[in-house]
């Protein structure tokens, strides 16, 4: 299994993204069960589009908003010609499948950047329901109900044709303490717009750096080509004193991965 990997609930995938250059056609997936019992699921192709705070959203649900089905209408969908094998697969505990792709780009396709999103989902199986005396264990007039969660992942299959044109900054850096969750203490929290420049996504790491010393770090942050910049925040692992410098580093994990695409430089008031 390949290092890189997301999970939920008894899921695990790997890799966490899948990008096909231009001459890219092929690749694989891998999907683990991590859990006790067997389980099923079912595999299909979504397009989704990232909102302006960061969320992944399903364009069927986008387009419920006014303001969201607008930036849903900008992504340019790689479902019609990314293709898949299987689209369901029982998994005994700890046993993985592998899912191949495929990218069929049509022969008059235009340069730009194409997305979907690979979406694996439990199905939960048949025996989660009430049974009879469970059905009738509530009192006359009451509504017997069992929630059972579904588990779903996504990641983004993105086909690129023609050459990336990946460029990223860092915008409006803002130093502040605030209160940790649940916490009387306050931590320190950099806050930034994280912009796409260019015509691709962006796909990077974080870091916040006093000196050769790494005081946050956000891994995993893209920007698609829907929207033009998101917030982030990033928390460090402790409060620097005033007037220390940090230098903020976007650091590339697509086309040039380890490469710093922006950096931002903020003193600690």
């Amino acid at each position: 299994m390949l290092a890189a990997a997301v999970g939920t609930g008894d899921i695990n995938i790997s890799p966490k993204r899948i990008v096909f250059g231009p001459n890219g056609r092929g690749a694989t997936v891998y999907v683990f069960n991590r859990g006790t019992a067997p389980a099923t699921y079912s595999i299909a192709v979504i397009d989704r589009a990232m909102m302006p705070d960061g969320r992944i959203e399903a364009i069927d649900d986008a387009n419920r908003s006014a303001a969201e089905a607008t930036v849903a209408a900008r992504v340019k969908s790689a479902k019609t010609f990314v293709i898949f094998t299987p689209r369901r697969v029982t998994l005994q505990p700890n046993e993985s499948q592998t899912i191949r792709l495929r990218a069929l780009r049509p022969a008059n396709l235009a340069s730009g950047e194409y997305r979907t999103h690979l979406t694996v989902t439990a199905i939960p199986p048949e025996d989660v329901g009430l049974t009879a005396d469970e059905a009738v264990k509530p009192a006359a007039g009451q509504l017997a109900v069992r929630v059972v969660p579904v588990f779903s992942i996504s990641i983004p299959l993105i086909v690129r044709q023609g050459a990336a044109e990946v460029r990223g900054a860092l915008e409006a850096p803002h130093f502040a303490l605030e209160r940790a969750p649940n916490s009387q203490q306050k931590v320190a929290v950099i806050s930034l717009e994280l912009m796409r420049l260019g015509a691709s996504s962006v796909y990077g790491n974080i870091e916040v750096r006093r000196g050769d010393e790494v005081l946050g770090v956000v891994q995993g942050l893209a920007v698609y080509p829907e929207i033009a910049g998101r917030a982030v925040q990033i928390p460090l692992s402790r409060i620097p004193p005033s007037g220390t410098e940090l230098r903020v580093v976007l650091v590339d994990d697509d086309t040039q991965p380890g490469v710093e695409l922006a950096k931002a430089v903020l003193t600690v008031p």
